[in-house]
C-alpha cells in the first residue's frame, strides 16, 4: 500500500536512520535528502540554495531532522553560527521551495528541541510555555521561526521539541554507557536537574502519529510523561548494567571541561509534558525510564526488568 512520498533530511543520523526505515515498513515512499548525489536519491547544497529533487518534487510530507551536532566540541563563537545556519539556512532553503511548489506539501514536520524552554527548574512546561532566555532557547525558537513560512502555503507545520533520546546506538546515552560500564558513572552536579526523555521508539511512533493524525499542529513536546532527575536516571542506568553509581561529576568541573555547554546542556533543569501527544491519544510504550533501559540495554541480569 502507497501511503505516500516522504522527503527526509537527516536521513543517516541516529533518529533519521530508524524513522527512514520504519516510514518505508509502513508503506511509504521515503526520499533521503543527501549532500551529495546518489542515484536515485535527491540532494541539496544548503550553501549554493541548490536543491535536485528528482521523483520527489512534490512530496506529501517533509522531515527536516539534519542540523550541526549540538553537543559535538565546545561551543565558540564559530561553533554557534554553525549550529545556527545548519539549522535555520536549511529549513529556510526548504520552505522558501516549497511554499511556491504546485501542489503544496501536505505536512511539513521540522525539528526543534526542548532547549526551547531553557533552564526552568521544576517547573512544569506544555507547548504553551515560553521560551527560556538561554543560548539553547534561541536556538531552537530561531529554528522554529525559521520554518513558519511554510504556513503560507496552507501546509500543516509541526515543530518537534525533542528530549533526551534514549538509544544505545547514539546520542547521550551512547556517550554515557563507556564510563557507566566500568563503574565510574555518576549523578552530575547536584543530581536535581530535572531530565525530559524519550525512548528512540516511542518517538518513532510518535512522528508517524503526528503524521497520521491531521489534527496536530504546531510545537510538540517528544518527551516521555515521566521525567527523572538526573540523579534517578544515573542510579537506575548504574543498577540496569550491575554497576555502582558513586562518581558523581561535579559542577565545577562540567563548568570548566564543558563550558557554556556543559552548563546548558548538563547542569540545565527542564520539566517538559507531551501535552499535545496526551491529548490527542497518543499511548506511549516505553513511559518509564525502567521500561526504555530494558528495551534499549536488554534484560542481562539485572532487577529493572524483572
Amino acid at each position: 500500500m502507497d501511503k505516500g512520498k516522504v522527503l527526509l533530511s537527516g536521513s543517516s543520523g541516529l533518529v533519521g536512520t530508524a524513522l527512514s526505515e520504519l516510514l518505508t515498513a509502513e508503506g511509504y515512499q521515503v526520499g533521503r535528502l543527501l549532500r551529495s548525489e546518489q542515484a536515485g536519491q535527491p540532494y541539496w547544497n544548503i550553501q549554493q540554495h541548490y536543491l535536485e529533487l528528482k521523483e520527489f518534487e512534490n512530496p506529501d510530507v517533509i522531515i527536516h531532522l539534519a542540523g550541526e551536532n549540538i553537543g559535538d566540541g565546545r561551543w565558540t563563537n564559530d561553533k554557534k553560527k554553525k549550529l545556527l545556519e545548519s539549522r535555520t539556512l536549511s529549513t529556510q532553503l526548504l520552505v522558501d521551495h516549497f511554499k511556491k511548489a504546485q501542489p503544496a506539501p501536505k505536512l511539513f514536520i521540522c525539528a526543534s528541541a526542548i532547549g526551547f524552554y531553557g533552564n526552568r527548574g521544576d517547573q512544569k512546561l506544555d507547548e504553551n510555555s515560553a521560551a527560556g532566555t538561554d543560548f539553547v532557547s534561541q536556538l531552537a525558537s530561531d529554528w522554529e521561526e525559521s520554518s513558519q513560512g511554510i504556513k503560507e502555503a496552507g501546509t500543516r507545520l509541526v515543530n518537534l521539541r525533542t528530549g533526551i533520546v534514549i538509544s544505545k546506538k547514539g546520542g547521550a546515552l551512547a556517550k554515557m554507557l563507556p564510563a557507566f560500564k566500568l563503574g565510574l558513572g555518576g549523578k552530575i552536579g547536584s543530581g536535581k536537574q530535572i531530565m525530559s526523555w524519550i525512548d528512540i521508539n516511542d518517538m518513532l511512533r510518535a512522528i508517524l502519529f503526528v503524521i497520521e493524525n491531521n489534527n496536530i499542529q504546531g510545537p510538540v513536546n517528544l518527551v516521555s510523561p515521566n521525567p527523572v532527575t538526573n540523579q534517578v536516571f544515573s542510579q537506575l542506568l548504574a543498577k540496569q548494567l550491575n554497576r555502582p553509581c558513586i562518581f558523581p561529576l561535579p559542577e565545577v568541573l562540567v563548568k570548566l571541561l564543558f563550558a557554556q555547554m556543559g552548563k546548558e546542556l548538563l547542569l540545565s533543569s527542564t520539566r517538559v509534558l507531551p501535552e499535545k501527544l496526551l491529548d490527542a491519544g497518543f499511548a506511549f510504550k516505553y513511559g518509564k525510564l525502567e521500561e526504555s533501559f530494558c528495551s534499549s540495554l536488554g534484560v542481562g541480569e539485572n532487577k529493572l526488568c524483572t
